[in-house]
């Protein structure tokens, strides 16, 4: 069987690779950096320069298709996720991990139709790791599949999470308030861990080496590509409110080896009601 959208997929593989010679050099020279909502939230202008060449290069292919950009939302654009064929993009995704030159950080290149996530493409140049997942073919690493660990347990778990990029009082608490509910006795996890980047996260859970991953405050570009590459493993993606439908315009994700897993952390975890995208 055919992947429908081989040619789109192909496509994205072609530019991030394209794009990791703009990311690579940026990385180890000193960066022009620029502040968004907070202190921490930053950009710079490698971010810019990578979202603007793989938008004209998915344009000249496909110009009917949506564009949804980290980069050009936060200057204004709309963040439409309907039906149409969607491409979804964060040029350096853990920008503040780029700018200090901590090795986590990526480009992420997410395509959905009907609003399904049909495949994702989260690369990090810095150690040449290629996430993929396509529905229905599975997710690789590096062209190896990879699969979750399938964990159940909190108790023998590696939990990722961060602190995101919100400084004010009640989101610094209420953060803080989630890791002692994953990390304090009697029903401790084995470790906590923050790379920088919700894509990475979460295709650390999908490649095992990590067992789930939590946040509230990221956005739809953070998560729709990681989120294929996850399911696609074995994993599951859901809402930290056990009722609620995840939706990636919401900005809450747990992100996890197993249902199991998925449904502890949210007896434990607090969301933050972040505006939606």
């Amino acid at each position: 069987m055919a992947f429908p959208y081989d040619a789109e997929y192909h496509l994205a593989l072609d530019i991030v690779k394209e794009v990791s010679s703009i990311f690579l050099p940026a990385f180890n020279a000193p960066k022009q950096i620029e502040t968004k909502l907070s202190s921490s939230d930053l950009v710079t202008e490698t971010d810019r320069k990578i979202e603007e060449v793989i938008r004209n290069k998915i344009r000249s292919r496909y110009p009917g298709h949506v564009f949804i950009g980290e980069e050009t939302v936060s200057e204004g654009g709309k963040c439409v996720f309907g039906d149409s064929p969607t491409w979804i993009i964060d040029p350096v995704d853990g920008t503040c991990s780029f700018v200090h030159r901590y090795p986590h950080s990526c480009i992420v290149v997410g395509f959905a139709v009907g609003k399904i996530v049909q495949f994702g493409v989260v690369y990090n140049p810095v150690l040449d790791q290629l996430y993929t997942g396509r529905v229905g073919f599975g997710a690789e690493l590096n062209g190896f599949p990879i699969k979750t660990t399938g964990e159940t347990d909190l108790t023998k778990s590696l939990i990722l999470c961060e602190m995101g990029s919100r400084r004010d009082e009640h989101s610094i608490s209420v953060k803080c308030d989630n890791i002692r509910a994953v990390t304090q006795e009697p029903h401790a996890c084995h470790g906590l861990r923050m790379q920088g980047s919700a894509a990475l996260n979460i295709c650390s859970v999908a490649e095992g080496s990590g067992d789930a991953y939590f946040e509230s405050g990221m956005h739809i570009w953070d998560m729709a590509a990681a989120s294929v590459i996850l399911t696609e493993a074995g994993g599951v993606i859901v809402s930290p409110i056990a009722t609620e439908e995840f939706d990636l315009l919401k900005r809450r994700v747990i992100a996890a080896a197993s249902p199991e897993l998925a449904s502890t952390l949210q007896t434990k975890i607090k969301h933050i009601p972040y505006p939606s995208d």
